[in-house]
């Protein structure tokens, strides 16, 4: 009897053993939720294109499907920059902000030491459209795609490597931007603006096109075009142009383009055709990562550019993905969840030790 007894006291002091052990080791989340969520900031004080809270219009379906999630929380921002206010965020966003917005010297140190704080950038640009294009009737559109202030910006944080791609007039006081045009893969036969990419124009080991098929987008270009941060390209029958002027673009008509016509105009054309024009660049720099994609209307909730479309951009294809995994990998390691292991293995050993004491015992 006494050394059931012995026994009995043996396993509840293992035990209790066990649940003070446990008790020392830090609770794991169930949830990354219950982490501090990643802040992504909407930058709106440099005049975008596109609003953070119009959803016909603008960008509010992607922002709030960010926002919905339980890793991020979105602001959207309308005064100037300054540290103060990009003191915790993590990601900032830059969507086609206007020429007439430049930023301030101080919003670009500011910018710059968010970044140096390992803080991530996405810079959205956009295509320029002419009088072919549905949206032109939009005053407000007819600037689409100049993406100067973005570059700008660049030049001011001293980033090398990818910018958009602009054609500057004679006098320099005007940049005209350009839009990526295919005959051959175009949705549209009267615009040749509006192209389905698939998984042969991007870098399919790149973990921002993670379960990515098809694209669906209306884009500018970057430069330049062989860059090793280029992921994402046009199709073999892809080119692009700059806008000649107010209204119209070079020469549309005229797709295949050769060294040496470019060498006569080089002017004429941002991307000859062969080239494979870069549509999405992402890099790290410094502490920091940065992705550039050459549009934004491919996010919002606009209707398409095409003639009696219903469809809005944000749910075509694999777009809105697409943008959820700029985000995961913008904000790539910025938080972790608890590790379970250390606590599994406490708790295994103890139930282990419990066992072989039980046994023991019983047996003598």
């Amino acid at each position: 009897m006494s050394r059931i007894n012995n026994a009995s006291k043996l396993c509840v002091a293992i035990i209790a053993m066990m649940i003070v052990l446990s008790s020392l080791q830090s609770p794991v989340s169930a949830q990354i939720g219950n982490l501090d969520p990643i802040v992504v900031m909407y930058d709106a004080s440099h005049n975008p294109q596109f609003s953070g809270t119009d959803a016909n219009g603008g960008l509010k379906l992607m922002l709030d499907m960010v926002n919905d999630s339980t890793r991020y929380i979105v602001r959207i921002n309308e005064e100037t920059l300054n540290e103060t206010i990009l003191n915790d965020v993590d990601i900032l966003i830059f969507a086609s902000p206007d020429r007439t917005a430049e930023f301030e010297l101080n919003e670009s140190l500011a910018i710059n030491a968010m970044m140096e704080n390992g803080s991530s950038l996405l810079i959205l640009g956009d295509p320029s459209i002419d009088q072919n294009s549905t949206y032109w009737s939009d005053q407000t559109f007819q600037d689409l795609g100049e993406n100067v202030a973005i570059n700008t910006l660049l030049d001011s944080l001293n980033v090398t490597g990818p910018r958009f791609s602009l054609n500057y007039t004679e006098d320099n006081e005007r940049a005209w931007g350009d839009s990526m045009f295919d005959y051959e893969e175009s949705l549209n036969s009267t615009y040749l603006a509006i192209i389905e990419f698939d998984s042969t124009t991007w870098d399919t080991t790149h973990p921002i096109f993670d379960d990515i098929n098809t694209i669906l987008t209306m884009t500018a270009t970057i430069t330049p075009i062989n860059h090793e941060s280029s992921i994402a390209t046009g199709y073999e029958s892809s080119y692009a142009q700059w806008r000649r002027g107010p209204n119209t673009f070079a020469n549309v008509t005229y797709p295949n383009m050769t060294l040496a016509d470019y060498a006569e105009a080089p002017l004429s054309y941002s991307a000859i055709n062969g080239t494979f024009p870069t549509w999405l660049s992402a890099f790290e720099f410094n502490q920091s990562k940065i992705a550039m994609v050459g549009s934004t209307i491919m996010f919002t909730g606009r209707v398409l550019d095409m003639p009696e479309s219903e469809d809005q951009w944000f749910y075509q294809a694999d777009n809105s993905r697409l943008f959820m995994n700029l985000m995961n990998w913008l904000s790539e390691g910025f938080t972790e969840s608890p590790s379970a292991i250390n606590e599994m293995v406490i708790i295994s050993s103890v139930i282990l030790i419990v066992g072989v004491a039980f046994y023991l015992v019983k047996k003598k």
